[in-house]
This record gives structure tokens, C-alpha cells and sequence, in this order.
């Protein structure tokens, strides 16, 4: 053997970018063997197999399973070969599509809550509004259980529907229970999405301008949010559309105690603005 014309173990594992161990592995489970082992128990890979090995390595990366690389191994043809990286660019163009509207979701939801720690917390004010789609369910009844288990039904259907939103669970109020001083009397709740949703119904909450005002602490306390509302609307004699709509901006995924949650409320504007 002329050992210029070969690899050690070691020098092999080195150049490869991989353990010792991973080929003393696939040299057990047949994948990938030296191509000389000596008497002495040394074993010797030549030049050639860094591109073979470099192929199965690539393979592993792409997640191949480790039994359809070694059935490949054994039979391997250019066809075969041709045949397996077409089936993994498939899988990589699914996984890139996926990696964008991931990548897409974490910006909004940054920008959302960047938005937020911005804001004036005790100011009521009037903003044009764009329009946005609301995937609905209704629960009647305070059954912590039974609105867990109708949240859940509402997330597994938009995600069916790759109905992903950057935005928490909303609710959604009547205006003439706000307006008779009943703050909890929820039973409509929604996912908002930027973006029409398709194969799934959706309700659109219309563009224009919209009232709104953000209440600081526990769900339970946000009647006196509520109530400067109805004071701010009397005194500049605004006339009001059906809902008001409460969209969590910090709540348990950025914050551990309900005392510093924040909610922002919306109501549409009927006047011309």
C-alpha cells in the first residue's frame, strides 16, 4: 500500500468536517467503509471517497434517513442518484416556503410589539385603520375549559388553513353591552390576519378610522378603560359602529404578571373623519 495515495481515520475526519466516531458508525451499520483496513486494525480511505462521503454527509444534512442512504450506497446508479436529489429539492423548496412565511410572522410580531412599548398608554385618540380578517368562534358560558378547548378548535382550524397570525387571540364586544356598563359579557372571539385567508370563512373588520385606547392590567379591571371611553365618545359626540374589538399587545408571551398586560381597544368611527 502506498500510503501517499491514502487517508488515516484521522486526517479523514478532519477533512471531511465530521467525528471519528460517525465513520467507525457507518463503517458499522455498512453505509460508508475504509476502503483499506489493515491486519493492525489501522484503517485507510482513499482521495476519491471525500466526494462520495460528501454526498452522504449532504444527505444527512438534508435529513435523509440513514437506512434510504445506505439502500442508495449499495445499488447506486447516476439514475438513482439524479432520482434522490430530485425528491430532496422538493422537500428543500417546501421547507423555504415555510422558512419565509416564518420569517415573515416573526418581523410583523416584532413590529407589533416594538409598536406597542411606544405607545402613550393613557391617550384615547382616532386611526385610519386598514382592513383586516377576522376568523371567528363563539362560546356562551364562563367554562374556562369549554373557551380552552373552542380557542384550541379556532387555532387548529386556521392553522389547517395556514391561517398564521402575528397577532393574539382577540375579542370582541357589542357596543350597547359597553354602553350599559356590561364589560364581560364575551362570547365572540377572533384570530386577525393581514391577509384574506383562503378555504376558511372570515369575517372583515372594514378600513376607515377607528377609536382607540389601551387598558393596562387585568382583563377583569377593563371596565374603567371602559368608562373613559364612553366619556372621551360623549364629550366629542362621536357616533360609534356595533363592536369594540380588544387585542392583546403584551400579555403572557412578554410579560408574567396580568397587573402589566396590555390590551388595545378599537371601536369604528361612523363620522365622516
Amino acid at each position: 500500500m502506498n500510503k501517499n495515495s491514502y487517508i488515516s481515520t484521522g486526517e479523514f475526519a478532519k477533512i471531511a468536517g465530521v467525528t471519528k466516531h460517525t465513520l467507525f458508525y457507518y463503517d458499522e451499520i455498512g453505509l460508508f467503509s475504509p476502503e483499506i483496513k489493515g491486519a493492525n486494525g489501522y484503517r485507510y480511505y482513499s482521495v476519491p471517497q471525500l466526494e462520495v462521503f460528501e454526498v452522504i454527509h449532504t444527505l444527512r444534512e438534508l435529513r435523509v434517513p440513514l437506512e434510504e442512504i445506505r439502500q442508495y450506497m449499495k445499488v447506486r446508479t447516476p439514475d438513482l442518484l439524479l432520482e434522490l436529489f430530485e425528491k430532496e429539492e422538493k422537500k428543500i423548496n417546501q421547507q423555504l416556503i415555510l422558512l419565509k412565511k416564518t420569517r415573515k410572522w416573526i418581523q410583523k410580531k416584532n413590529k407589533y410589539i416594538r409598536e406597542a412599548t411606544e405607545e402613550d398608554l393613557d391617550e384615547i385618540y382616532i386611526s385610519k385603520e386598514p382592513e383586516y380578517y377576522l376568523i371567528q368562534s363563539e362560546v356562551y358560558g364562563t367554562d374556562e375549559r369549554m373557551w380552552a378547548e373552542e380557542i384550541g378548535k379556532l387555532l387548529d382550524n386556521c392553522q389547517k388553513g395556514s391561517a398564521k397570525s402575528p397577532y393574539p387571540i382577540g375579542y370582541r364586544q357589542n357596543k350597547t353591552d359597553i354602553e350599559q356598563g356590561i364589560f364581560d359579557n364575551y362570547c365572540v372571539f377572533y384570530e386577525k390576519l393581514d391577509q384574506k385567508p383562503r378555504g376558511i370563512s372570515f369575517q372583515k373588520r372594514p378600513a376607515g378610522y377607528y377609536l382607540i385606547a389601551y387598558h393596562k392590567g387585568r382583563w377583569q379591571e377593563i371596565g374603567s378603560t371602559y368608562r373613559k371611553i364612553l366619556t372621551y365618545v360623549k364629550k366629542k359626540e362621536l357616533h360609534l359602529g356595533s363592536y369594540f374589538y380588544e387585542d392583546g399587545i403584551l400579555d403572557s408571551l412578554t410579560l408574567r404578571d396580568e397587573k402589566d398586560y396590555i390590551t388595545r381597544i378599537s371601536c369604528e368611527i361612523l363620522d365622516e373623519m
